[in-house]
């Protein structure tokens, strides 16, 4: 983790374009949604992955770690996140993209809840009061 100040942090710019693909794709999910249930739209979404996973494959020379952990957390991560989604797209079909892509957003706050709980993490207290900031934005945007 690079911490000396003087340049942008590596971290920063991945978090950063993260952003913005993730906010292309709940843009595009809103758009999709209103012409294709989310059944199609998560197995279409599933589809354009392949691509890029074909695309790390074969960065990584087709050799992947066996490690049995990490398999079973990666797949678990992979039911999880179908799940979610297919959760996203049944919401923006019922809801505008202004409100359900905040409120979805929200999801950082049991992964929280989660690290503090079971991985005994601690929050100082400027965390904790982003974590109450954050679910007083569903109210204020279900207003």
């Amino acid at each position: 983790m690079q911490t000396d100040g003087t340049r942008f942090p590596v971290w920063l710019w991945y978090a950063l374009l993260c952003i913005f693909w993730w906010g292309l794709w709940g843009f595009l999910s809103k758009v999709g949604s209103d012409t294709a249930n989310p059944m199609q739209m998560h197995i279409l979404f599933t589809l354009g992955m392949l691509p890029v996973a074909i695309g790390m494959l074969l960065q990584m020379r087709g050799k992947l770690e066996r490690d049995r952990a990490g398999i079973t957390y990666g797949r678990l991560c992979g039911v999880a996140t179908g799940l979610g989604t297919l959760g996203y797209y049944a919401a923006l079909r019922e809801q505008n993209a202004s409100v359900v892509t905040p409120v979805t957003g929200l999801f950082p706050v049991l992964t929280i809840v989660l690290a503090f709980v079971v991985l005994r993490e601690r929050l100082n207290k400027v965390q904790m009061g982003g974590m109450i900031l954050a679910l007083a934005s569903i109210v204020i945007l279900s207003i």
